[in-house]
């Protein structure tokens, strides 16, 4: 193969490779990068970048080197390597070898960074009962004492609990004491997850919660689901979880708004399973977050 034609190949090698760079950097300096994967995995992506920035470097050094026809570098096994690793002389296979690189790249840079929404989470799957993924080894809670006129008081009797659970009945408790439970972002699941496990526990509380509106065929004129999408290392992992919503104007809020609502938990059956429903007393518009997605909150219960 010609110097001129070898060249080319290493020369197209860096472009690919700085493009990806590029990108990457973009990415981060716009913060579009929490579009794509969790905050902890930033760093490593960043240092990612770096690297790709490094083989671009050596892929123009080799363009240069053997543009202007620098030997090869010969070992003492007797192998040229440089010619044991020449690129194909077929036009359609480097088309498609390259086109693998080049296609995405192009995407990348072509395509608008979008949020993940609602048409995501129908493909996906939009999970109404948080607590399903939590083992339990406890029995089921007992009945309400103070339905009984048994005055309940201890937080343990409450909200039973085993070594599965033991932090979420911690949280529970300190929940149940507020006046209206927020569910914040930095523990967005782990809330509620809490009240999804204790649910008959929260029936008549009050919460509040921000996400974005979403729909199925399934659901009544008056009902909707407030959504996030849960990350634990990119979209490729992204999990939808949502509370249902019922609201006599529920038809005014577009799929994908996002809003915030407050109201009273209750307890209703979707699909034949039991859920926390959240009987709405007033909703807001909020404004689209920075970062869209929640994520697993690694500190919890310890």
């Amino acid at each position: 193969m010609s110097p001129r034609v070898l060249s080319f190949h290493h020369l197209l090698k860096a472009l690919i490779l700085f493009g990806f760079a590029i990108y990457i950097a973009q990415l981060v300096r716009t913060d579009k990068i929490l579009l794509y994967i969790a905050p902890r995995m930033v760093d490593y992506v960043k240092w990612s970048a770096v690297g790709l920035y490094a083989i671009a470097v050596y892929q123009l050094y080799q363009t240069v080197r053997t543009l202007f026809g620098k030997p090869s570098a010969v070992c003492d096994c007797g192998h040229d390597h440089d010619h044991d690793h020449m690129p194909s002389r077929s036009l359609l296979k480097n088309s498609a070898v390259y086109g693998i690189f080049i296609f995405p790249l192009l995407l990348a840079f072509l395509l608008p960074d979008t949020s993940m929404g609602s048409s995501l989470a129908a493909k996906k799957g939009m999970n109404l009962s948080s607590s399903s993924s939590v083992k339990k080894d406890t029995p089921a809670a007992p009945a309400d004492q103070a339905a009984e006129g048994k005055a309940v008081t201890d937080s343990s009797e409450l909200f039973p609990a085993d070594k599965f659970t033991q932090h979420y009945a911690k949280h529970a408790a300190a929940l149940y004491q507020q006046d209206v439970i927020k569910v914040p972002e930095d523990i967005y699941i782990e809330t509620l997850t809490t009240v999804d496990l204790y649910l008959d526990r929260f029936v008549g509380k009050k919460l509040e919660l921000t996400g974005f509106v979403y729909r199925t065929e399934e659901m009544k004129s008056n009902q909707f689901v407030v959504g996030r999408f849960s990350i634990q290392c990119c979209s490729a992992d992204a999990a939808p979880f949502g509370v249902l919503i019922e609201y006599d104007r529920a038809q005014t809020y577009a799929d994908d708004s996002w809003v915030t609502v407050t109201g009273t938990i209750g307890k209703t059956k979707f699909n034949d399973v039991d859920i926390m429903v959240l009987k709405v007393e007033k909703v807001a518009k909020a404004a689209v977050p920075a970062v869209q997605y929640v994520y697993p909150n690694y500190d919890f219960g310890t």
